[in-house]
């Protein structure tokens, strides 16, 4: 092969851009894949001359093929289970990857996914030690197997539950790979916590791992094994604390108040500074996976913030970040992957989101990383976080320094910022404390050391 290509090939590689725009919404991750495969499709071209249909055809077609795999598996508008698009016909050459006499077969078995109030599931951990959960209800906002229950053996804590795929389903989708990253990837980055006694409120804390153990007989032939039960081997994460969503409570309740949003960047923060510990970056900060949690008694004070889905954290340099075009950092955009400072650009653009400010649409990582290098450029970001809340703004002009470069952020001071503006609590520096008796002005002086007899 290495051969004929130098011998009868003429490999030209286009730039980037141009990639991008032929192929659409790609992983940055796979550029480089991508342009293998036209110095290949070139190649044949000039070997064999060129084909029946050109690339620009195949190229104008391509979002409608991208349309048709996402629709097979869509969700379906009255049940919240993943069932099969039926399809009265397809283009020729499509490969058709559910056959039409087995849909309604496969859409019964994806059923049993659903889980209903009141219903019992039972969990294997990997030591083969069982756990029994009552389901509560499934909680808003989520776009995976999401639900709230309790341990039966602990019925007082409310607990947040994920299902995965079944292993039995190999189809590649969009929503598979998704709960993948939830489940699977999650309870890797929540055992590295947990093995390096990481713990924080702001952290979820896994409580269970493993698999699903169905009611009735079980012919797996192995502990590993499953059988043909449709929830058999499904695996299944159990976490606390449970929450709504930030971008639920927004879309219910409006913008958050500047107090609420300087309590979830605090809280958020933590969560970060705490992950930082175990060299941890979350990766994919949003509306979505920051859930507002509130304990029995409601009160102001107890509300708190807590990052979750943590499925693609990113551990080391060969780890990808979710590539979010309204929050993801620009070097996340840009390259891939994330510098130091990178969640807490995502962290920024948050805020902007919670505080009711008019972020724009974005439709291609070209646009997203053009209005994030103009907004900066411009001090948008600073004024508009400026007219909610000054320490906010002041946090975004710290961030804006650091983006794309190596330096770490520093949790440390704006932690302590933050707190004193959310509980009043903190390292107050010089400011000068209030003391039983009132102090003059010379006496402070003399107290610091600034005249009298101090050495």
């Amino acid at each position: 092969m290495v051969e004929w290509i130098k011998n009868h090939a003429e490999i030209g590689v286009s730039p980037v851009d141009r990639i991008w725009n032929k192929f659409g919404n790609a992983n940055w991750g796979d550029l480089g894949t991508l342009q293998v495969l036209l110095a290949t499709y070139y190649s044949i071209v000039q070997w064999n001359g060129p084909p029946r249909r050109s690339i620009a055809s195949l190229v104008s077609e391509h979002s409608l093929r991208l349309q048709k795999r996402r629709m097979e598996f869509c969700l379906s508008e009255n049940e919240n289970v993943l069932v099969p698009f039926q399809q009265s016909s397809h283009q020729q050459g499509e490969i058709v990857e559910v056959d039409q006499n087995n849909n309604q077969a496969f859409k019964n078995k994806a059923s049993r996914f659903e889980l209903k109030q009141g219903e019992v599931l039972l969990l294997e951990d990997q030591q083969q030690k069982q756990k029994t959960f009552l389901i509560q209800d499934s909680l808003p906002g989520g776009n995976h197997y999401l639900y709230s229950a309790v341990c039966v053996d602990y019925p007082t804590q409310l607990l947040t539950l994920y299902i995965g795929a079944h292993p039995s389903r190999l189809e590649p989708c969009w929503e598979d790979m998704s709960l993948w990253y939830q489940v699977q990837r999650q309870t890797k980055v929540l055992n590295i916590f947990k093995h390096q006694g990481i713990t924080s409120k702001y952290l979820p804390e896994m409580i269970a791992s493993g698999r699903i153990l169905h009611s009735g007989p079980c012919k797996k032939q192995t502990p590993g094994g499953r059988c043909d039960h449709p929830l058999c081997g499904t695996p299944i994460l159990v976490t606390s604390p449970v929450g709504e969503p930030v971008s639920y409570v927004v879309s219910q309740d409006g913008p958050l108040s500047p107090e609420e949003a300087i309590r979830c960047c605090r809280d958020c923060l933590a969560a970060l500074r705490s992950a930082a510990m175990a060299n941890v970056q979350h990766g994919d900060i949003c509306p979505e996976n920051i859930i507002r949690v509130v304990d029995e008694q409601g009160s102001r004070n107890n509300i708190f913030y807590v990052p979750i889905s943590w499925g693609r954290a990113v551990l080391e340099d060969r780890d990808s970040p979710a590539i979010n075009l309204q929050f993801s950092s620009s070097h996340a955009l840009q390259h891939g992957k994330l510098c130091p400072s990178s969640d807490a650009e995502s962290l920024v653009y948050l805020m902007l989101f919670i505080c009711g400010e008019t972020m724009q649409q974005q439709d291609s990582i070209e646009s997203a990383l053009q209005w994030r290098e103009t907004s900066w450029a411009k001090r948008s970001i600073q004024q508009q976080l400026g007219e909610v809340s000054a320490l906010l703004k002041a946090f975004a002009d710290y961030v804006d320094s650091l983006c794309g470069t190596p330096y770490p952020v520093d949790y440390d001071i704006w932690l302590k910022r933050l707190s004193r503006a959310v509980d009043g609590v903190g390292d107050r520096g010089k400011m000068i404390e209030q003391v039983a008796t009132p102090l003059r002005l010379k006496d402070v002086a003399e107290s610091s050391g600034t005249s009298g007899g101090g050495s």
